[in-house]
């Protein structure tokens, strides 16, 4: 048989569930792998591949009836075997098909009649669609013993002098920008201690590198196998470098975890970017192709900047800008001089990263000359930093910190504990970490010293590793300021530990707005608001409510709430209903198998999804969008195909809504903007068929999906 006529034939038989249809599938792979076929049908094929391989099983007793129940105890996952690409290559695998409570593996649409093809519209990418909950499923296991002993080796092996004899410096086109001795400066780590040598770019090589990505063109779509095969060398050959850099140079003492959470969230993400680069090989959306800048996040920066950021857009075949940093350059530098290398192995063009090693005013210039030959830059940074690069590069993609907040209606040993934790977790140098405690009245200044005299001094953050440790904090180290020597002299320092703190009963009102996060430095603004006694509903609403106010102009990222177990899912309903944070984590006061809440944890790979965003009413200030994690990040500059968007506005009659709608539809005469109305209605309809929904880890029982804005009285929510 031609191939041309297997293809053809396999098209026809492409929605039957049969065992001809699967030889002619495994037929076509063959020749496909082959090149056993011209020019022409090999395009035929490699197109009839892309738009079917991730999803080939057919689907067509779905359209005239209900599935089969659900025989999973897991809520929402209905078990079904399919064809998967994964590392460019096609596998058996089972799928997780919805998150819906039918289980139903698609959304019947577009029924105008009875001659129209049914469409199976999927928004596969988009947070809290039926699919975007599918991609949970399949999430490997890390093997965490193994990842310590490769960091440990790593740093007992680690030759300090490296980081000088080999200066960071810019990287163009694969080749090492070296300086004049004059441009020769010294990095230093996270707590101000010098460690390494950087050339920072010459005027000259400041313009080739502006050159290059004003200039530069992708000429690629797609590079998932070799980018994917580059990821699996990192997190197996090369995890005890990631780690051993990033404890060495930000002085982190928990890398292992962002590994063990960068290899299962990372699984998320890739099959979120297969559904995106499917969805444009169907011809809905179109992937921007412009190079982006990555501004690298020292505490966090192998999950967010090496895997989400720069290989997730890599392997869409989108350039990458890596810019350099004021400190803690070290680690971020070396994993991109790494990628360069392995990208060479596998035939990539270099051309398609580059890392900036110039001074800050150096890299506005650049990224300003860039806003139009440019696409997306994407940090993960200070407000206050969000709101400056912003304000030089429009399109900016920013997750900001915020004043994580704990409330408690017990003063437990437990929680104690638990905001003590919370506050020093990374020496304050984790976004979640604890800004903000609200205790019972009864708590005092003596109280809060006790607590902290339990807090751990650590050496340094090998030693901090090698024991397993999290939340030690470096003693009166010179990475930041402290309180005292600045203007919020109000602050107590501790006795004996380099922590500070200050208690009242109003909640914290900086004169400049902002709370200041004082990074890398344990600082805990106590607010004794909570009633004694959680009878007194009166005086316990009146303070919910003031905290409510409190929490929607700072927006932190994380509300803990700790009270009794028969008290703490009314407390914790309530200030989610009022507050609609993007984190509330729920903890008791009584219960031994259900301990109080933290503000620093969250596992994104079990559906523990988490944003850094801005307060809703300022944050085009800082961000050109929110960012959720996890997600696809090539989604944030990825746009609708305006023809796929009219063909929808055909189909407005042969939807399943209210004619409310569907009148509300009709009345829009562009047939674009209709289309796109239609496919938010969609959304909606398919993201909100259940919800919120159940995560999938077993530490922790996580709900997640679509908020509401807060619904608190005097407060109003502008829709525009």
């Amino acid at each position: 048989t031609s191939s041309s006529a297997v293809i053809d034939r396999w098209e026809q038989l492409g929605r039957k569930e049969s065992i001809r249809s699967n030889l002619l599938f495994n037929k076509l792979l063959m020749m496909i792998r082959s090149n056993a076929a011209n020019p022409r049908t090999m395009a035929m094929a490699r197109r009839a591949m892309l738009t079917r391989a991730l999803d080939f099983v057919p689907r067509h007793r779905y359209y005239c009836r209900s599935p089969p129940p659900l025989q999973s105890s897991r809520p929402f996952a209905s078990t079904t075997p399919t064809r998967t690409l994964v590392n460019g290559i096609i596998k058996n695998t089972t799928n997780v098909d919805s998150a819906r409570g039918s289980g139903s593996t698609s959304l019947l649409l577009g029924t105008k009649d009875n001659n129209r093809q049914h469409q199976i519209i999927k928004r596969q990418f988009n947070f809290a669609s039926s699919q975007y909950a599918s991609c949970f499923e399949d999430i490997p296991t890390p093997d965490v013993a193994k990842l310590r002993k490769d960091a440990i080796s790593y740093l007992d092996a680690f030759d300090k002098q490296s980081w000088y004899d080999d200066p960071v410096c810019s990287i163009l086109n694969g080749e090492k920008l070296l300086a004049p001795p004059s441009n020769l400066w010294i990095t230093k780590n996270s707590l101000s201690q010098p460690n390494g040598h950087q050339y920072f770019a010459t005027p000259p090589q400041i313009q080739s590198l502006l050159t290059h990505i004003q200039t530069y063109q992708s000429p690629y779509t797609d590079l998932r196998p070799q980018v994917r095969r580059i990821e699996q060398k990192f997190l197996q050959e090369h995890a005890g470098l990631l780690i051993g850099n990033q404890c060495l140079d930000f002085a982190k003492q928990d890398g292992i975890t962002e590994i063990e959470e960068s290899i299962m969230a990372n699984s998320v993400e890739r099959k979120l970017n297969d559904a995106l680069f499917q969805d444009e090989m169907n011809g809905k959306v179109s992937i921007a192709r412009k190079p982006i800048f990555v501004s690298c996040v020292s505490n966090f920066t192998n999950f967010l900047d090496l895997f989400r950021k720069t290989l997730r857009n890599l392997e869409l075949g989108i350039p990458c800008v890596v810019l350099g940093r004021s400190h803690t350059i070290q680690h971020s530098y070396r994993w991109t001089e790494l990628l360069v290398d392995l990208m060479e192995k596998e035939g990539i063009d270099p051309g398609m990263v580059t890392y900036l090693s110039c001074q800050l005013e150096d890299i506005k210039y650049i990224t300003a000359n860039c806003t139009d030959s440019a696409g997306m830059l994407y940090t993960t940074c200070s407000r206050e930093l969000a709101k400056a690069i912003k304000s030089n590069y429009p399109n900016t993609i920013s997750s900001t910190g915020g004043p994580n907040t704990l409330i408690t209606a017990e003063w437990t040993k437990g929680v104690q504990d638990a905001i003590r934790m919370s506050a020093s977790i990374e020496c304050a140098g984790q976004c979640t970490a604890l800004r903000h405690a609200v205790v019972p009245e009864s708590v005092q200044l003596k109280d809060i010293e006790a607590m902290f005299d339990d807090m751990t001094h650590v050496s340094s953050p090998v030693d901090a590793l090698k024991k397993s440790a999290f939340d030690g904090v470096f003693d009166s180290h010179g990475g930041t300021t402290s309180p005292q020597s600045s203007r919020d002299a109000v602050y107590t320092k501790h006795a004996t530990k380099d922590a500070y703190f200050k208690v009242g009963p109003a909640f914290p009102t900086p004169e400049s707005g902002e709370m200041d996060e004082y990074w890398r430095k344990v600082v805990v603004d106590v607010t004794n608001a909570v009633p004694d006694s959680l009878a007194n509903t009166q005086k316990l609403n009146l303070q919910v409510d003031n905290l409510s106010k409190w929490l929607i102009h700072h927006q932190p990222i994380s509300l803990a709430v700790n009270a009794k177990r028969s008290q703490v899912f009314d407390l914790g309903r309530n200030l989610f209903e009022k507050t609609s944070l993007v984190v509330t984590t729920i903890g008791s006061t009584d219960k031994d198998d259900a301990p109080p809440a933290m503000t620093c944890q969250a596992r994104p790979q079990d559906a523990e999804c988490f944003g850094e965003f801005p307060p809703r009413k300022t944050m085009g200030m800082y961000t050109k969008y929110p960012v959720i994690i996890p997600s696809s990040t090539p989604s944030y500059d990825t746009s609708y195909q305006p023809e796929y968007l009219k063909s929808l506005a055909e189909d407005v009659d042969g939807e399943s809504h209210p004619e409310f709608v569907k009148e509300w539809l009709k009345d829009i005469s562009d047939p674009a903007v209709r289309g796109y109305c239609l496919e938010l209605v969609r959304y909606l309809s398919d993201a909100t068929k259940v919800n919120p929904k159940r995560g999938f880890g077993d530490a922790r029982t996580a709900l997640w999906g679509l908020q509401r804005p807060p619904l608190l009285e005097g407060y109003r929510t502008l829709l525009r």
